[in-house]
C-alpha cells in the first residue's frame, strides 16, 4: 500500500532517531507531510506518552518539535491507527504542561541583563 497524508505508520525496528541516537522502533503516529525521500510523522499519543522525558527536554533544549519527526519512507510501515487526533493534541499538551519548570530545561529568559 502507498503511503498517503494520514496514514496511520509504524517506524520499522533498528531505526534510530537522526538527532539524539535514541532506538525509535515502533513508535507510532499519522503521516503530515510526503516528499520524494521524507514523511514526516506527527506521533500518536501512546508514543508520547512513553516518551522519554529527557529526550523530550533535549529538544526542547535543541529548538526541536518532539511532536514530529522526519524519516525516510522506507524507515516506516502502515499501521492501525489507535488513537484520534484529539487524543494526540491532549497528550501533547499534557507533556508540555509536565515539563515547564523543569530544572534539565533551558531558561531562555535572561534576567541578568536587569
Amino acid at each position: 500500500m502507498k503511503l498517503a497524508i494520514g496514514n496511520s505508520v509504524a517506524v520499522k525496528p533498528g531505526t534510530i532517531d537522526p538527532d539524539f541516537d535514541v532506538d525509535i522502533s515502533g513508535w507510532r503516529g499519522r503521516i503530515e507531510e510526503i516528499d520524494r525521500e521524507f514523511v514526516l510523522i506527527r506521533w500518536d499519543s501512546p508514543t508520547l506518552k512513553q516518551m522519554p522525558k529527557k529526550l523530550i527536554i533535549d529538544c526542547e533544549n535543541e529548538n526541536l518539535d518532539w511532536e514530529v519527526m522526519n524519516l525516510y519512507k522506507n524507515d516506516v510501515e502502515i499501521t492501525t491507527e489507535r488513537d484520534s487526533k484529539t487524543d494526540t493534541a491532549k497528550m501533547a499538551m499534557q507533556i508540555k504542561l509536565q515539563i515547564m519548570g523543569d530544572p534539565l530545561l533551558n531558561d531562555d529568559d535572561d534576567d541578568d541583563d536587569d
